[in-house]
């Protein structure tokens, strides 16, 4: 028994003898391999870019950086997309490669939400706060007004206080008021303006969601009544006060 143990061959020692197919067949993938990355009929042929309006077509393409003289299968396209994702307006974007040298890239750019104030520099942001550029009066939204610091184009607005007048912004919407501007004062109460030009004194806006209801039938009454409101104090909802123009 032990004579046959030792007469068995190791699995190497049965493979030697094709060592040389072995050789050949590495070789030969290599050069399979090198020819398919540098064959020219894997060269990027057309690279389209849909779903921008704002946001150039040239810029897409220039931030993706996709060469023209490399396979396309080889490059790496989520450095590519990241690139993208870096222009303000993106919010989303996707590449797609389509046999056998096809690229689609997908953007879904962001939308104007704001205009962040603090003292002379005003952006232009999205509802994320994604400062999205210097503001130039182009666009027509909702003033917030802030004491925090403003990031650059590109960044993100993380300040809570910034957070919060977004917020309040989205619950007055949803209650149909229309306001032109808001801030929070020195005592931390907000302050909204309507797009007529009344001053809403909303107080603590912890408990919004109660005085939003009594904004409409308040300006409404006082309008059907023929005079002119500069101001409504919900500060104590349950004794709301009106101020008129005089």
């Amino acid at each position: 028994m032990s004579a046959q143990k030792r007469r068995r061959k190791s699995p190497g020692a049965r493979l030697r003898p094709f060592w040389m197919l072995f050789v050949v067949l590495a070789v030969a993938i290599g050069v399979g391999l090198y020819y398919a990355a540098t064959w020219p009929g894997f060269f990027p042929r057309q690279v389209s870019v849909s779903g921008n309006r704002i946001v150039p077509t040239r810029q897409i393409l220039a931030r993706a950086q996709i060469e023209s003289d490399t396979n396309l299968w080889l490059q790496n396209m989520g450095a590519a997309a990241r690139r993208i994702d870096a222009i303000p307006y993106v919010k989303d974007v996707s590449i797609q490669r389509m046999p056998p040298a096809n690229a689609r890239i997908v953007v879904t750019e962001r939308v104007p939400f704001a205009v962040v104030r603090n003292g002379s520099r005003s952006v232009l942001v999205d509802h994320d706060l994604r400062v999205l550029k210097d503001d130039d009066g182009s666009v027509s939204v909702p003033l917030i007004v802030v004491k925090t610091a403003i990031p650059p184009a590109g960044a993100f607005i993380r300040a809570i206080s910034v957070q919060r007048l977004r917020n309040d912004d989205d619950a007055l919407t949803q209650a149909h008021v229309a306001v032109r501007a808001l801030r929070f004062d020195r005592f931390d109460d907000l302050v909204a303006t309507t797009r007529g030009g009344i001053s809403l004194l909303l107080g603590d806006d912890d408990d919004l969601a109660k005085k939003t209801p009594l904004i409409d039938p308040i300006i409404s009454q006082v309008s059907a009544g023929g005079r002119r409101l500069a101001a409504v104090d919900l500060r104590a909802p349950n004794t709301p006060v009106v101020v008129y123009k005089h």
